[in-house]
């Protein structure tokens, strides 16, 4: 099965109206907070971390699609950075940190629009690098932390996620995004991550972004 663009879950992403798009990226940019939040950036990229808090804070204040100028001052903000200035050459940390930005930027292009093909690069994105750490654990002799139970989650895993044939951190992106998404189209308007089911999935989320963080702060730097 195709787990980049699956048919059905691209699906998902057509039945919703822009709002719900914005939520289905805001889920899967926070799958990837932990990285970008909680693990320190290079010196030299230059990037301020309340800068990028802000960022955060303001991404998460206004999911409805619509143009948001506080959103878009954070973000400009966050930009006069060096690191937008220059050519990196990032470790595996540094790989989710320029992409989880590089996911909030497509949020700042896609605002007032929202559409189909710009929701799932965001989604698509995250199972992306789930699937690349999966990847990187298989080729390195590290051993990290929780390695028993994400085995033991594999085989227990339910049919329709095993049938993909991936890693835990693939498997487990997929298993909390279609939650999210299942949520989102049974929401009735833009106030879901508000709602009590809003924030069983913020948690669902969290906690598997921190999950993603603990593993690429074990991961040796080369």
């Amino acid at each position: 099965m195709d787990w980049r663009f699956d048919d059905a879950l691209t699906a998902q992403i057509q039945r919703m109206d822009r709002a719900r798009r914005h939520q289905a990226m805001f889920f899967a940019l926070r799958r990837l907070q932990a990285p970008l939040s909680d693990i320190a950036m290079p010196e030299e990229w230059g990037v301020d971390p309340a800068a990028v808090e802000d960022l955060l804070r303001q991404g998460a204040a206004q999911l409805d699609g619509e143009p948001d100028q506080a959103f878009q001052e954070a973000f400009d903000r966050l930009s006069r950075a060096p690191l937008f200035e220059s050519q990196v050459e990032p470790e595996i940390a540094e790989t989710f940190q320029l992409e989880a930005i590089s996911g909030w930027m497509l949020v700042s292009e896609a605002l007032g629009e929202m559409s189909e093909e710009q929701t799932d690069t965001i989604v698509v994105r995250a199972r992306e690098l789930a699937h690349y750490l999966d990847e990187y654990m298989d080729n390195t002799l590290t051993v990290v932390a929780g390695e028993e139970e994400r085995e033991r989650y594999l085989v227990n895993v339910a049919d329709p996620l095993r049938a993909y044939d991936l890693g835990y951190f693939a498997t487990r992106n997929l298993e909390v995004e279609g939650r999210c998404h299942e949520a989102i189209l049974a929401a009735d308007g833009a106030d879901l991550p508000a709602s009590e089911t809003g924030r069983e999935l913020l948690a669902l989320c969290d906690d598997y972004s921190r999950e993603l963080a603990a593993v690429l702060r074990a991961i040796p730097r080369d």
